[in-house]
């Protein structure tokens, strides 16, 4: 079990993806679930659905990003004083049938951090995690030397590199309960590996901003391709921790 120190922040990317280009991506015995057989879609998936049922029969996908002050990978303590290098953890994960579970369970499809010292940590217990570049900064000047006052958050999976440019809202909401998300993944050793993020955040704010994608691989397509990509809300404070197995 990794320990997950004082989140900074923690968001999600939801978007749909054809069955078809997704079917390309899973493991043999699974099946992509439509957004019309997942009943904890999300809002903002939910209505595009009902608005348009044409994309009942996609699947909706999520990208999550969780930045902390430190990261304790079962005795290596992980950080980093600039909050702009933060280590960090992402998920990409799709909701799949197979036959031990007709119902739907999250398969992981990237698992990935910012901090080679957690992708060796990982790898050597079998999980299946990636080093990936991340990076936090203030969105550049205009031509005119104006400041926008605007976060840009640049993360890149794969070949595709998500740059989201915005803040958060002012109003904020307290948070009650944790975010608990579960998900399997064939690990490092081509076997089932099964992973657990628990988060006991403080607080949450809606972001507002733009997302932009760039890349020609298939995740990219899948992002271009679909009819929302929602970002948020922004989740802050509290610790958890990271459990996976074989």
């Amino acid at each position: 079990m990794w320990r997950l120190e004082a989140m900074h922040r923690g968001f999600c990317v939801q978007f749909l993806v054809a069955g078809a280009t997704l079917a390309r991506e899973l493991p043999e015995g699974t099946r992509p679930l439509p957004a019309s057989q997942v009943s904890s879609l999300h809002p903002a998936l939910r209505s595009v659905v009902e608005g348009q049922p044409e994309y009942a029969a996609w699947t909706p996908s999520d990208l999550c990003l969780f930045y902390f002050e430190a990261v304790d990978a079962r005795g290596q303590r992980v950080h980093d004083d600039n909050p702009s290098k933060a280590p960090m953890l992402a998920f990409w994960t799709v909701p799949v049938a197979d036959s031990q579970s007709r119902s739907g369970r999250d398969l992981a499809l990237e698992v990935a951090t910012n901090s080679g010292r957690l992708e060796r940590s990982g790898n050597l217990a079998g999980l299946e995690i990636k080093r990936e570049r991340s990076s936090i900064a203030p969105v550049p000047p205009d031509e005119e030397g104006v400041q926008s006052g605007l976060d840009r958050y640049r993360f890149r999976i794969r070949g595709t590199q998500f740059i989201w440019d915005g803040r958060p809202a002012a109003d904020s909401a307290r948070v009650d309960a944790p975010l608990v998300r579960e998900w399997k993944q064939v690990g490092r050793r081509r076997d089932w590996v099964t992973g657990k993020l628990t988060l006991a955040p403080g607080w949450s704010r809606a972001m507002i901003g733009s997302l932009k994608v760039e890349g020609k691989d298939d995740l990219a397509k899948m992002l271009k391709a679909s009819p929302i990509r929602f970002v948020g809300p922004a989740y802050y404070g509290g610790a958890g921790s990271f459990e996976f197995a074989r």
